[in-house]
């Protein structure tokens, strides 16, 4: 074999530890990869101690109806929650709530447990336990709510809520017959509690 003069003959290089290097390169970038992707999905999952807030009408219904004398009182009622903000689930906007307690009250006083279904928008439900408790503030009768979520979305999150009966105690509630039903506002919120 001929070699020109002043070239320096070509050494063949064996590619082996470049392609290794390329490999374990790749291998590094992929791992990197995947490890980005898990952040947003830890912080999403993180999402769920946020909060969600909602508010609505409720229509509520006494059996038997609601006196100034405190008595067993079964008490069922449903409220569209057309305002919803959620920081713990985006999709949410509005839901629709069903309740249903029993206890010993009066207009104006007393305490229930019950249970509470959420239906939210995005086809999701929450299921609540709750114990209400009314009393006046002021001349307002007012129930407050609280609980805890124990199954469907937002499980394990504590909730509380408002329900603003009436301002001025109805004439019903002087009668036996007592007040057999009423509507109201009402503000929801669970997590963050």
């Amino acid at each position: 074999m001929s070699m020109l003069k002043g070239v320096p003959p070509v050494v063949p290089v064996s590619r082996g530890p470049r392609l290794a290097g390329t490999a374990i390169g790749g291998v590094a970038l992929l791992v990197a990869t995947f490890a980005a992707m898990l952040v947003p999905a830890a912080t999403g999952a993180r999402a769920a101690i946020g909060t969600t807030k909602c508010t609505g009408s409720q229509t509520v219904t006494y059996t038997p109806g609601l006196t100034d004398q405190p008595r067993e009182v079964t008490v069922s009622g449903t409220a569209p929650l057309l305002d919803c903000v959620s920081t713990s689930d985006p999709t949410i906007f509005q839901a629709t709530s069903t309740f249903s307690a029993t206890g010993t009250f009066s207009c104006t006083s007393g305490t229930r447990a019950g249970s509470r279904k959420i239906t939210w928008n995005n086809g999701n439900t929450s299921t609540l336990s709750s114990t209400s408790t009314v009393s006046l503030n002021g001349a307002e009768t007012v129930v407050l709510i609280k609980g805890v979520v124990v199954d469907g979305e937002f499980k394990g999150a504590r909730w509380t809520g408002t329900f603003a009966m009436f301002g001025t105690k109805p004439l019903a509630c002087l009668t036996t017959q007592g007040l057999a039903g009423v509507s109201g506002p009402l503000t929801l919120s669970i997590g963050s509690l």
